[in-house]
């Protein structure tokens, strides 16, 4: 370990470098595309660093001014070398702030934080721990990075609390929400051409989930929830299935022929085009087992969906349950599927939950919002002595009021 401790700049605006993997299709890399280059109009001087470049995402950060480093992948022990890469990287371009976002990074961006000599790391967490089942070594190596990271920040109130557990306290904590931008609604003219372009008639009932094809997303519930239901949904109904397979594809859809509802459902993969598919779809779903918070989720609600969420992780703070959308337990296709048919036939409700759903973004997720916080946490931290990230960011107690729906889903997730 290098004795050379690189020390903050405080001359200028914080020098940020935001570590993470490939900037593919995923909640996380919308999240950074949204961002970034906010944080870099405000005067942030950020710069990506990938673990592996060639995400699809990247030639649109990079269009926005959003300066993109990073290898592409090697043949051999590709993390390892990413990085003594990463390692240089700070040593050159020495960043008040490095930032880590997903577990992986974090322990080999750590790493090479340390081999670098710098210590002003944030890291953010953005899922429930569930990923450490297959890699049952992996909590402990995180508890040790977090007593060398100045800040740990969770994007739901149920990872911070995760966190809370963790470290022993929250003074070294932050919630920051998912942020977003309120969508133009779509006109009805065009809202028919999109439908028609998916071959869809004007009176189909559209269905979306937007999530990868893993299996803790819950989309093998989703099919036996329809399954139970087909019967009883309007005669023309379809579900828009958008998401990367990641190994749960075959058994979906042979899931999706045995339950009799293969041809209802268009699998339309990793789509760029995710807000233009809400736009033509008349109830969102999300069946995750566990989730950090759903930026597909806040997508959906700004679109004015209604939105029939699992009652796990970020899902609770974002829907007020019977106000904004339906909470249901996770795991439960029959609650999964009476949620679904109660807002199937009425309309009414469907329109009172998804104006108020728009509304509560508005209110509560707004990207502005979002990007305020982190400009305070990156300039609060880049002070010569930095109070503690609870000091910077408050309480969070304005960010948290309002976010009802928790006491009336603890009962269903003990139920479960």
């Amino acid at each position: 370990m290098s004795s050379a401790i690189i020390e903050p700049h405080t001359s200028h605006g914080p020098r940020v470098a935001v570590v993470t993997s490939r900037l593919d299709v995923g909640g996380t890399e919308r999240h950074l595309t949204r961002i970034l280059p906010a944080l870099q109009r405000r005067g942030i001087d950020v710069a990506l660093y990938l673990m592996e470049r060639g995400g699809v995402l990247e030639a649109d950060l990079a269009a926005q001014g959003v300066r993109i480093e990073g290898p592409r992948r090697a043949r051999f022990l590709h993390w390892p070398w990413a990085a003594l890469k990463l390692a240089g990287f700070i040593r050159r371009e020495r960043p008040d702030i490095v930032h880590f976002f997903l577990p992986r990074p974090y322990v080999y961006g750590s790493a090479a934080a340390e081999l670098a000599g710098h210590r002003r790391r944030i890291m953010s967490r953005r899922s429930l721990t569930d990923y450490r089942a297959r890699y049952p070594l992996l909590g402990g190596l995180e508890r040790l990075l977090h007593g060398r990271t100045i800040a740990l920040v969770g994007n739901s109130t149920a990872v911070v609390d995760q966190l809370a557990a963790e470290v022993g306290g929250r003074q070294q904590l932050a919630l920051i929400h998912n942020g977003i931008d309120l969508p133009v609604p779509l006109a009805a003219a065009e809202r028919q051409r999109r439908r028609g372009a998916l071959r869809l008639s004007h009176d189909t009932l559209v269905l979306t989930v937007v999530a990868n094809l893993i299996p803790y997303k819950g989309h093998c519930d989703l099919l036996a929830a329809l399954a139970l239901v087909k019967g009883e949904l309007p005669a023309q109904w379809t579900l828009l299935l958008i998401g990367r397979d990641d190994g749960a594809g075959v058994d979906l859809k042979r899931q999706a022929d045995a339950l009799g509802v293969f041809d209802r459902i268009l699998w339309l993969g990793e789509r760029s085009d995710v807000g233009g598919l809400l736009g033509v779809s008349d109830i969102f779903v999300l069946p995750s087992h566990q989730e950090g918070f759903s930026n597909a989720l806040l997508e959906a609600m700004a679109a004015a969906v209604p939105a029939v969420a699992t009652a796990v992780g970020g899902n609770i703070d974002a829907v007020a349950d019977g106000e904004t959308g339906l909470l249901v337990r996770p795991k439960d296709p029959v609650a999964l599927a009476a949620a679904i048919l109660r807002l199937a036939k009425d309309p009414q409700l469907c329109r009172r939950l998804g104006q108020a759903a728009r509304l509560r973004v508005q209110r509560h997720f707004s990207l502005d919002a979002c990007v305020t916080r982190y400009e305070r946490m990156y300039r609060g931290l880049n002070e010569p002595a930095p109070r503690p990230i609870g000091e910077i960011l408050g309480n969070n107690a304005s960010d948290a009021s309002d976010l009802r729906g928790r006491a009336t889903v603890a009962a269903a997730e003990h139920a479960n």
